[in-house]
């Protein structure tokens, strides 16, 4: 029942499953004596936990994954260096005239968007 719910996720098999194995367990110690007290309690087992614990693992599996890059470099003042802007220890392509500026000159970087400096308007 465990594996079968690797294949149809609706959290109610394996809830009936781990109260097979908790009856498993209790029987190889000879607490039941036949099989249809073992089969009453495996399930009574298994719908307690499935009316306890569906609702929880179903928020466990719908919870949405935030796959959001977080972004180190964001905005700040960067130097000009052959064609690109030192920002941080890294080096930015830019879309923007660097022609304009000269080695050394510092620049406003207002945010990196494909791994590109966007730069500030030049007064």
């Amino acid at each position: 029942m465990i594996g079968l719910e690797a294949i149809v996720f609706s959290f109610f098999f394996i809830w009936l499953g781990f109260g097979f194995v908790v009856v498993a367990g209790l029987s190889y110690f000879g607490v039941f004596e036949n099989g249809v007290a073992q089969l009453a309690t495996a399930v009574s087992i298994g719908l307690v936990l499935v009316f306890a614990l569906r609702k929880w693992s179903m928020s466990m599996i719908n919870k949405t994954q935030d796959n959001t890059e977080e972004k180190i470099h964001q905005s700040g003042i960067g130097i000009i260096d052959n064609g690109m802007i030192k920002m941080g220890g890294t080096y930015w392509k830019s879309d923007d005239d660097l022609s304009v500026y000269k080695d050394g000159d510092k620049v406003e970087v207002i945010d990196i968007v494909d791994n590109k400096a966007k730069l500030a308007k030049k007064d």
